[in-house]
């Protein structure tokens, strides 16, 4: 087959014009009501007659056109979910589908939303973004979207849920909701949610079941299982606060029992009442109190199984920061956002900062130092946990006086040091360097890899 100027011509055959876009679209759209009308005729009380009386016409032309609109919902639907990893590229499609789009993190935040959605519920988007999805949800459909978003955090099947949504006046609109969970490497896994106002057939649904007064068998059947599945999921919903619960207790103990300790230690009588003795004492508190924080930081957030480094970093280094007065004034700057570890990784790291931040105040600063001549800049002491390439790379640094010429950090005998690369080599498995160019400067990187406690 060949083309010339707009039209197609067979090998030794006449010529044809081609379908043009409106045909073709015309073609498609009879084609759409053909289809429709063969799934209504295969179903229970489904006809593909136009016979009877005019209301009986009018639910034939319902049911016809909810069919079609399930079927370009669904086609919709399944576009955007194909089309995810290019959407840069098909904005108008998934700014203005028919249907809402929707990013929900693992605790239920809108991170996305296409402003289809937006202006279903008749708010902006941008006070769509960071807000709970909980707070647009009719008070009586709560239970049933948390049973939807429990059961779609477990499964990697596309499941889907009828609720009604809260409009911003007031009103509500019947919608049905399509999830699926999606993996993100190194990340936090995500909610993909497609809502479909289905108001309108909602409404012929109730119509039809006054007109009918009766439910067939088929109906309570399936009606009776998503009960069944209900109370499963509420079940197992039960169980995970019951584990959350118990996980919350267990730190909230160890925090206290570590608090306990702490206390013992500020008795008189415990260490001897000498510099040497008090300096002891001061580290060995300090040393507990980050392990305490640890437990603290998860019992606040909820998380029982990742540290938020960098809440929990800051409040490390205020805590060290409030034990120990300095004549200079010392800058902290902690860069952590975003990092969150395991428990495994979180209490060594913890251990090395407390070390190393209390060092520099220590012995970075001494009063007789002038930092603003020597460095034209302030005291700072920086503490930096970044991600790349499969592993992590924690910075603690200072621009104080520096280490003595023939000082190695690396084989040191205090006993904070000898903690510091203890840990780091049996613990963390990590790689130690250290720089003395602008003060002292420890870089430590180790693996993303799982790490079994020894």
């Amino acid at each position: 087959m060949h083309q010339y100027g707009g039209l197609l011509k067979k090998d030794g055959g006449t010529e044809v014009a081609p379908r043009t876009k409106k045909q073709k679209k015309k073609e498609d759209s009879g084609t759409l009501r053909s289809e429709a009308e063969k799934t209504l005729a295969g179903q229970p009380q489904g006809s593909s007659a136009m016979e009877g009386s005019t209301q009986e016409k009018l639910i034939h032309e319902l049911q016809v056109h909810q069919i079609e609109l399930e079927m370009q919902n669904e086609a919709l639907r399944e576009a955007h979910l194909a089309l995810m990893v290019s959407r840069d590229n098909y904005l108008d499609l998934y700014e203005f589908a028919p249907v809402g789009y929707l990013t929900l993190t693992s605790k239920a935040v809108i991170r996305e939303a296409n402003l289809t959605i937006a202006a279903l519920l008749g708010v902006a988007r941008r006070d769509l973004i960071k807000d709970r999805f909980r707070k647009f949800i009719a008070p009586e459909d709560l239970e049933c979207w948390d049973r939807h978003f429990l059961a779609v955090m477990r499964s990697r099947e596309k499941l889907t849920c009828d609720i009604r949504l809260l409009k911003s006046d007031g009103s509500f609109l019947s919608a049905r909701l399509e999830s699926i969970r999606t993996e993100r490497e190194h990340e936090d896994p995500v909610i993909r949610t497609a809502i479909s106002d289905i108001t309108v057939q909602k409404r012929a649904e109730e119509e039809m079941i006054d007109r009918s007064g009766r439910i067939d068998a088929s109906n309570i059947n399936l009606i009776a299982v998503s009960e069944e599945l209900q109370r499963n999921q509420v079940r197992l919903s039960t169980l995970l606060e019951e584990k959350e619960v118990l996980l919350s207790e267990v730190h909230h103990r160890v925090k206290n029992n570590l608090a306990a300790f702490i206390s013992l230690l500020a008795l008189d009588g415990t260490y001897e009442e000498t510099p040497s003795g008090q300096r002891l004492r001061k580290d060995l508190q300090n040393r507990a109190r980050s392990m305490a924080l640890i437990h603290d930081t998860l019992y606040k957030t909820r998380n029982f199984t990742h540290v938020d480094m960098s809440l929990y970093l800051t409040n490390l280094s205020d805590q060290i920061a409030g034990t120990y007065h300095s004549e200079n004034i010392i800058s902290i700057i902690i860069d952590a956002e975003g990092i969150n570890l395991d428990l495994y990784r979180a209490t060594p790291c913890g251990l090395i900062v407390n070390e190393l931040v209390t060092n520099s105040f220590k012995y970075a600063f001494p009063p007789s130092s002038d930092g603003e001549t020597v460095r034209h800049e302030p005291c700072t002491l920086r503490i930096s946990l970044t991600h790349s390439d499969g592993y992590y790379n924690l910075t603690v640094g200072d621009n104080g006086v520096g280490l003595p010429p023939d000082f190695d950090p690396l084989t040191a005998t205090s006993l904070g040091l000898k903690l510091v690369n203890f840990i780091a080599k049996h613990q963390l498995k990590a790689n130690v360097k250290v720089n003395t160019a602008k003060g002292t400067e420890y870089s430590i990187r180790f693996s993303e890899q799982t790490i079994v406690p020894e």
